[in-house]
């Protein structure tokens, strides 16, 4: 499983109606307004009633017209209608303008202050609405949690994690009992995104508890990455078979359960779990790769060369590297040889490199036809693969100087004893080779 942790943010969206409508402002203080201001309103209202807010705009740009200040308007309920005609026309520079003024004529004004925030999300300005929502929270009476949301959310957007955490904190304090599974899943996110991996499994298991479908299973994933990527196999074992009883079709959750085993070194169950898991879902190369390899490690050599064989077939014709397609061939040769079928072993090495023309798999051909007690050919094998300048070139004169040996050839044996002696890892099995056949030679 890939231990990279997919999330989702919830898109934070606003119906068009929540811009505060005039109406509402009209009614909280229509008294208090000079008269002049009262019939601008009037006026202004029965344009927007008419969704004419061009119209609208100009009532209020007439009237300002009059006064000698250089503001688009005088009033802040007066600032609020133009602000919301500006909206309503898409019109976001003038309409954020209108706001500000009417907050600079009234810093308490609760409607611009939160249509102003409206207009930062509308425009991507994220860290301009953190701020605008925040302060939207503190001037609200009483204190609208959805506000505090919208903040920390926006902190969320714009990157600001660990500000979105304090909001989300102080916003599950101050009300518990409005707490939305919604709110819930931003705030497991942001923790996810912190990498608060003790602190975001709690709120993961309770989203698990209160979700169905796809959504479990989304929260379900999240929880059982936070375990493998604090290394919890343990629990990252319980919770994976715990998902794969509940689900056996689910094929994720055993592939989950194969990589904990590889993980926890417990390869026989992994291998069992593969099996379950190949009849779930198709194996995918590197899946079936797998699939033999255990087999082989498990000294189970039959399964191990029947996969091996599969997927040296589907490599035909395909672009695979020459490493992947030897250590396929290898894979094969060494099953055949754990069933003592040194015949099989050969047949493979010369029906798929039939030139001898790879120096590792022809000292792998030594190697088998070593085991097989035929030691001139395998001797000539590693010759020839040490005069290919094969990888393992120590190695091959090694082997060539016991193959001679077997079959007496002393001078031949000594000779690629002595090349062998040149490098560092078989230089020690050599000279005791060549003592001894010194002695051997003595006597």
């Amino acid at each position: 499983m890939n231990p990279i942790l997919k999330t989702v943010i919830v898109i934070l969206a606003f119906a068009a109606a929540i811009f505060f409508p005039l109406e509402k402002s009209l009614a909280q203080g229509y008294q208090k307004m000079p008269v002049g201001i009262q019939r601008l309103l009037i006026n202004v209202r029965k344009a927007m009633d008419k969704n004419d807010y061009a119209a609208a705009v100009k009532l209020i740009q007439a009237d300002q017209a009059k006064s000698k200040s250089n503001t688009p308007c005088s009033h802040p309920t007066v600032c609020l209608a133009l602000g919301n005609c500006f909206l309503m026309q898409k019109e976001m520079p003038h309409a954020e303008s209108a706001y500000l003024t009417a907050l600079s004529l009234d810093k308490n004004y609760l409607d611009a202050q939160v249509n102003l925030a409206k207009i930062y999300t509308d425009t991507n300005q994220t860290a301009k609405a953190v701020k605008a929502f925040w302060a939207a929270y503190q001037l609200s009476d009483p204190k609208n949690p959805k506000y505090l949301y919208y903040s920390a959310v926006m902190a969320l957007t714009d990157g600001k994690t660990q500000t979105a955490i304090r909001r989300f904190d102080s916003l599950f304090s101050a009300h518990p009992d409005q707490v939305t599974r919604q709110w819930r899943e931003n705030y497991a996110n942001a923790l996810v995104t912190a990498q608060q991996w003790k602190k975001a499994a709690p709120v993961l298991r309770d989203l698990i508890a209160q979700s169905k479908g796809e959504s479990r299973i989304k929260w379900q994933e999240a929880l059982l990455q936070i375990y493998l990527t604090i290394n919890d196999t343990g629990k990252a074992l319980d919770l994976a078979g715990t998902l794969s009883r509940q689900a056996p079709s689910e094929a994720r959750w055993w592939k989950a359960l194969i990589h904990i085993h590889l993980t926890r070194g417990e390869y026989a169950n992994a291998f069992e779990d593969l099996i379950i898991y190949s009849f779930v879902t198709p194996l995918t190369r590197q899946e079936k790769k797998l699939f033999a390899d255990l087999s082989l490690q498990l000294n189970i050599p039959a399964r191990a060369a029947r996969m091996y064989e599969t997927l040296i077939t589907e490599s035909a014709g395909k672009k695979s590297s020459p490493s992947h397609n030897r250590q396929m061939i290898n894979g094969l040769v060494c099953a055949y040889r754990q069933m003592d079928q040194g015949d099989k072993a050969l047949a493979v090495l010369n029906r798929l490199d039939p030139q001898a023309g790879n120096p590792e798999l022809l000292l792998l051909k030594g190697d088998v036809l070593y085991e097989t007690k035929n030691y001139k050919a395998a001797d000539k094998a590693f010759r020839t693969a040490a005069l290919k300048n094969c990888s393992q070139k120590g190695q091959a004169w090694l082997m060539a100087g016991y193959a001679a040996w077997q079959y007496n050839d002393i001078v031949a044996s000594r000779s690629a004893f002595e090349q062998a002696a040149q490098y560092k890892h078989q230089r020690e099995d050599a000279l005791a080779a060549i003592a001894q056949l010194n002695r051997s030679t003595q006597m």
